[in-house]
């Protein structure tokens, strides 16, 4: 029981995911390899039975092969079943459902390696760090530390014709980076996980500015790692109208969209925010209200912060639907 409730309280760690998802990729391959594996044991017992019926270890070993056959098959299935049933019921079950999904995600935004070799910053390990905005370093890889050198920018491959979507944005920007595959593919991304107004400032946006060209829009995701900010992003972000439009761009926030699950208590802090972005940007910022669309629509969640593929794309669509 204790086990059971560490799982159901630690389902966003990414250390946890993993091992939920390598058990299950362990256990679908002996799905299918151990009834394979069954059948030939039983196969060769019932040979060798044959040709010496009065051997009873032969008669054993076929019906231990046999037991074995029904068990590797329907354990495995009777698992998967159960949770599908109860997934949103329990965490366990919602856990398991959707180990892969947070494990790739988690993947992507904590051990994620850069052209140069080195491995991004690790998402917030404690749900309280998305209030203070201070990060848990006791998970964080020696070699992140040199943020300079850990920052994904993505370049597309346009023609002169092609619109210019630059995102920026922290790891729900790298979630929907990954998402939306090709569909991106002729976008502009500068992004990184666990990242606030700080990165924003020093490099979210200089890593893009020689990207601003004619047509360019210009789309910031950010402020669920640093929600008590929201007085200075509203000032920074108007700080950055007179460049933007002097390159010919045009700047966009879309506002940081809604949690669940063990992250739920966010919401009130995330409706404020927004209400200060939305009331505080200049009308040259065009805000993008996202969340709003996903409370009355619904959504799905990886871990309770991120999102799953479907949920990210339709924030995408969303997003350029606006523009």
């Amino acid at each position: 029981m204790t086990f059971i409730l560490a799982l159901s309280g630690n389902c966003t760690d990414p250390g946890l995911a993993s091992l939920l998802a390598v058990a299950k990729k362990f256990m679908n391959i002996l799905w299918i390899v151990g009834p394979i594996l069954a059948i030939i044991g039983a196969g060769i017992a019932f040979y060798k039975l044959m040709s010496n019926p009065e051997e009873k270890k032969y008669k054993s070993i076929f019906k231990n092969m046999i037991i074995a056959l029904i068990m590797l098959f329907l354990v495995p299935a009777i698992v998967n079943v159960v949770m599908r049933l109860f997934d949103g019921k329990f965490d366990i079950a919602s856990c398991w459902n959707q180990a892969e999904t947070i494990y790739e995600t988690s993947s992507q935004d904590s051990h994620y390696i850069d052209p140069n070799g080195k491995p991004k910053n690790p998402i917030y390990t404690n749900p309280e760090d998305y209030k203070t905005g201070t990060k848990d370093n006791s998970s964080t890889d020696s070699a992140s530390s040199d943020i300079s050198e850990n920052t994904t920018v993505s370049t597309p491959t346009t023609t002169p014709s092609t619109k210019k979507l630059i995102f920026v944005g922290d790891s729900r920007t790298v979630g929907m980076q990954s998402a939306v595959g090709d569909l991106g593919k002729n976008d502009v991304w500068s992004c990184q996980s666990s990242m606030g107004l700080d990165w924003l400032k020093s490099e979210g946006i200089p890593n893009i500015e020689n990207q601003i060209t004619e047509g360019s829009h210009i789309i910031i995701l950010m402020g669920v790692n640093d929600l008590h900010n929201a007085d200075k992003y509203v000032s920074y972000i108007n700080g950055l109208v007179s460049t933007v439009n002097s390159k010919g761009g045009k700047l966009y926030f879309v506002s940081v969209n809604p949690t669940n699950r063990s992250a739920d208590y966010l919401n009130d802090d995330i409706d404020a925010f927004n209400l200060k972005l939305k009331n505080g940007l200049s009308s040259y910022v065009k805000y993008i209200d996202t969340n709003t669309f996903l409370i009355n629509n619904g959504f799905s969640s990886s871990d309770g912060v991120h999102y799953t593929v479907t949920t990210y794309k339709q924030i995408y669509t969303l997003i350029k639907g606006s523009l």
